[in-house]
């Protein structure tokens, strides 16, 4: 059964919204302390999980052997439709 968020549309309701805001507050606080001691017994296993989600993501756009990528430029006329009747 789904519970009431007190907007009417159903969903988590603002207590659980509340505490997940406190429950995030306090593991950002505790991965914190861990990240300012690199000796913590936790210290490396933080860091391996959050490379995947902190570290940007790097895209690679460009040809083989790092070449640059052919950027096609197509002329395109506005109006087709009346160059057969012109002809004639």
């Amino acid at each position: 059964m789904a519970r009431n968020s007190g907007t009417g549309q159903g969903g988590k309701s603002m207590q659980d919204r509340e505490l997940a805001c406190r429950v995030r507050t306090l593991a950002l606080n505790e991965i914190e302390k861990i990240l300012k001691k690199p000796k913590h017994k936790l210290y490396g296993a933080v860091i391996i999980k959050l490379a995947g989600t902190v570290l940007p993501r790097l895209n690679e756009h460009s040809g083989p052997d790092g070449e640059e990528l052919p950027v096609p430029i197509f002329n395109v006329s506005t109006n087709t439709s009346n160059k057969e009747s012109s002809n004639a």
